[in-house]
């Protein structure tokens, strides 16, 4: 059988089926494939060494916000490509009066594969210096409806910043609740499937009555922040309301990003036995790139390593699960065959660095993941300079 590429050698971690050992991975036509009984043949200079390197799916990075050029706070989605994700979703950059620009403009046009939450507020988040508003009686309805049945296969859901100073305290969890409704309405009209997702930090609600508005498969993000009501209470137990909202099946983000991440909580969480759902950066301008918050997906995943969690568990958060919240489940985040060639391959090197949260506390890191190959559907995207020589 003809290979476009063969992947030789490497530790391969695929958690869709489990797998974490040396193999093959076989490439033909922008998929990976079994050669079976047969020998798998392939031109010498196709064949890369990945002797003593970790093979994965492609990274999934499901916070982030790319919207480049329509809003300030945006990077474009192919300037991930050398952090080794190949697919994304944009949390809410774009809302009904942008959308569509969006769309034509950067989705349409990247590398990576992106979807998107469609953010409640008309303009979307144009500006750090501009705040939404989220009062139900601005939303656009008509519009909103329009656009989502325009991209149906590309919006996930609808966004909503639930934060002192975003939303009236008195009233932020009826904001939440209209965003609830509205979705409700919006899939039985357009027979969609909408999730809510909610920007959970410093929210003017107990996590636990935040958590309670919403339905399975809506998404808490932010859930490790600690700027105010975090998931753990005073006492380090966890928040009931919290732990009655996963049983009903609501998925937990941590989408760490610069101000989103705290790491009492997430101490406090994780000794409780409360792991996200989703690890994500929510990358922004401020922070891509930048040290030492969330400056990459795999500096990401290292903060997790030093925390405590076990590698496979992560790769888990940033493969498996989010593509199936995508809608990609078998397509992506897996290395099985018949799966779209989206891989990565990493470097695990042994190094002290620190990362800190949102009030400067110091984690203490010691491992990270540096990636050598990006592979999008069995074409390289990005190659680091001494390797695949």
């Amino acid at each position: 059988m003809k290979a476009d590429y063969i992947i030789r050698g490497g530790r391969v971690m695929d958690p869709s089926s489990g797998t974490d050992e040396k193999k093959d991975i076989f490439i033909r036509n922008m998929r990976i494939i079994d050669p079976g009984a047969e020998e798998a043949e392939c031109s010498l200079d196709r064949i890369i060494d990945a002797s003593g390197k970790i093979v994965t799916p492609g990274l999934i990075d499901f916070h982030t916000h790319l919207f480049y050029e329509g809003s300030s706070i945006c990077i474009h989605p192919d300037m991930m490509i050398a952090q080794g994700t190949t697919a994304a979703v944009d949390a809410g950059s774009a809302g009904t009066s942008t959308y569509e620009a969006f769309y034509k403009s950067v989705i349409a046009q990247s590398l990576v594969r992106v979807k998107g939450f469609l953010t409640m507020y008309g303009g979307g988040q144009l500006d750090p210096k501009l705040c939404e508003d989220f009062n139900p009686a601005l939303y656009n309805v008509d519009k909103m409806e329009r656009v989502i049945e325009a991209n149906r296969d590309n919006i996930l859901g609808l966004k909503i910043r639930l934060s002192k100073g975003v939303v009236p305290e008195e009233t932020g969890a009826d904001y939440l609740k209209a965003a609830v409704e509205l979705a409700e309405k919006l899939n039985e009209r357009l027979g969609t499937s909408l999730r809510v997702c909610v920007h959970t930090t410093n929210s003017p609600v107990m996590a636990g009555e935040l958590a309670d508005c919403l339905r399975p498969g809506d998404i808490f993000c932010h859930c490790y922040q600690g700027a105010g009501n975090p998931i753990c209470l005073e006492n380090g137990s966890m928040d009931p309301g919290v732990l009655s909202a996963r049983s009903r099946g609501v998925i937990f983000d941590a989408a760490n990003g610069k101000g989103n991440f705290g790491l009492q909580t997430a101490r406090c969480a994780l000794a409780a036995g409360f792991e996200p759902d989703i690890i994500s950066t929510d990358l922004t301008v401020d922070k891509f790139n930048m040290p030492p918050y969330a400056k990459s997906l795999p500096l990401v995943i290292s903060k997790y390593l030093a925390l405590g969690m076990d590698l496979m568990t992560i790769l888990e958060k940033v493969t498996v699960n989010p593509a199936r919240l995508m809608g990609l489940e078998g397509q992506i985040g897996t290395l099985a065959p018949g799966a779209l060639a989206d891989i990565a391959i990493f470097e695990e090197k042994e190094k002290h660095y620190i990362q800190k949260d949102y009030c400067d506390d110091e984690l203490e890191c010691s491992r990270i993941l540096v990636p050598q190959m990006t592979m999008i559907a069995g074409e390289i995207q990005y190659c680091q300079s001494d390797f695949y020589l």
